[in-house]
C-alpha cells in the first residue's frame, strides 16, 4: 500500500496487529468484530485471525474516529453508521455505539490489485468467449447489468470490463463510494454523500439527473440499491446507451427482476407489466457472477434480453453462457429471437 493511501496519517492509532492486517496485500475484507474477534477474508474464504494485542474498544473507537473525520465526517452516537472510503479507495463500514453491543463493527474492504479480463480469463473466474461477446456489446453502446452476490467480484469484473470501452468515450461515473478505477482520460468520478450535521444529502438519483447535462457517452452507475433504478431505466429508454451498473442479485434472470421491483418502489400506481416491459427495453445483457465455497470468483452466467412477453409475464431471453451444473432459471424463455 503506497504512502498515498492515506492509511499512514491513521495507522498508529490502530493496534500493531490490526495494522498488519490493514496492510497485509492478501487480505480482500478484514472484519473486526468490536472485542469478540478478528476475521479476513484471503481468496474468498473467510478465516478468523487470533490477534495478540487485546482489542481495546475506546483505542477502537479513536482509530475509527479519525479516518471518519480525515474523510469530513463522524462518528457519534447520533450518527453511529459510517460509509466511507480512504483516498486509496479501500471501503470503510462502521456501526458503532449504541447500535453495536461489544464495541464497533469496523469492515474494511481493500482493492489490492485490480485485473484485467485477460487475468482473469487465465484465472478460470471468465471465459474468453463470455469476454468477447461482453466487450462486443460494450462497443454497440448496449446497456448491461453486472449481478451477483456479496464479495462475488462484480467491482472487479466491471473495472476489467471497462478498459475494454474505447479512450474517446465521455464516462460519468456514479457510485455510493467511489472506488472504480477507469483508464479513460474523459471520465468524471461522481460519489453520493449521506447526510451529516451541516452537509445535505446528494442522492444518487440527484447525480444521475446532473449526468444527463454533462454529455455523457457512457453512464457507469456503481450499484442500484433503491428507487433510483427508475431514474436508471428511464436514462437508458432516452437514448442513453453504454450503461453499464451493479446488482446484488441470485441470478441473472432475477437481476432483471430486482431492477424491476427497485423501480417499481419509484412509481408504486404503475402496472407492474409496464415497469417490467420497460426494465426489457432498457437492458440488453447481463452477466452473473458468483463466489463458490472455495473462495474462487467466476462468471456463471451471460444472456441476452430481447423483450417481455405480456402473455406469460417473463422476460425473453437468451442463454449466452452457463456454467456446467447450472440450470436455466424457470421462467425465462430460452433461445429467443
Amino acid at each position: 500500500m503506497s504512502a498515498q493511501s492515506g492509511w499512514e496519517k491513521v495507522l498508529p492509532f490502530f493496534s500493531d496487529d490490526l495494522q498488519a492486517l490493514i496492510l497485509d496485500p492478501t487480505i480482500s475484507d478484514l472484519m473486526v468484530n468490536g472485542t469478540t474477534g478478528v476475521y479476513a477474508d484471503r481468496g474468498g474464504v473467510i478465516e478468523h485471525i487470533p490477534v495478540q494485542d487485546e482489542l481495546d474498544i475506546e483505542r477502537l473507537e479513536a482509530a475509527i474516529r479519525r479516518v471518519a473525520r480525515m474523510m469530513g465526517q463522524d462518528l457519534t452516537h447520533q450518527n453511529p453508521i459510517l460509509n466511507t472510503r480512504m483516498p486509496d479507495g479501500s471501503r470503510v463500514a462502521v456501526v458503532g455505539a449504541p447500535s453495536a453491543i461489544g464495541g464497533p463493527s469496523l469492515t474494511i474492504r481493500k482493492f489490492n490489485q485490480w485485473f484485467t479480463t485477460d487475468q482473469l480469463i487465465e484465472k478460470g473466474s471468465m471465459p474468453r468467449e463470455v469476454r468477447d461477446q461482453v466487450v462486443a456489446f460494450l462497443l454497440k453502446k448496449k446497456n448491461g447489468i453486472i449481478a451477483g452476490g456479496t464479495g462475488s467480484g462484480k467491482t472487479t469484473l466491471m473495472k476489467a470490463i471497462l478498459d475494454h470501452v474505447p479512450a474517446s468515450d465521455r464516462l460519468i461515473i456514479i457510485e455510493q463510494v467511489a472506488e472504480l478505477r477507469v483508464l479513460q482520460p474523459n471520465a468524471l468520478r461522481w460519489e453520493a454523500v449521506d447526510a451529516i450535521p451541516g452537509q445535505t444529502a446528494v442522492l444518487p438519483s440527484a447525480l444521475l439527473a446532473a449526468a444527463l447535462r454533462h454529455r455523457p457517452d457512457r453512464i457507469i452507475f456503481g450499484e442500484i440499491r433503491d428507487e433510483c433504478a427508475n431514474d436508471l431505466l428511464q436514462a437508458m429508454n432516452t437514448g442513453h446507451g453504454g450503461t453499464l451498473t451493479t446488482l446484488h442479485a441470485k441470478s441473472a434472470w432475477d437481476a432483471l427482476s430486482r431492477l424491476s421491483n427497485l423501480a417499481l418502489s419509484a412509481r408504486p400506481n404503475i402496472n407492474h407489466s409496464f415497469i417490467r416491459s420497460e426494465t426489457a427495453e432498457a437492458i440488453d445483457f447481463v452477466l452473473y457472477c458468483e463466489r463458490e465455497q472455495s473462495g474462487r470468483r467466476r462468471v456463471r452466467e451471460l444472456i441476452s434480453v430481447s423483450g417481455y412477453d405480456f402473455a406469460s409475464q417473463t422476460f425473453v431471453t437468451e442463454d449466452l453462457y452457463r456454467a456446467e451444473g447450472h440450470t436455466a432459471q424457470p421462467g425465462t424463455s430460452t433461445n429467443a429471437a
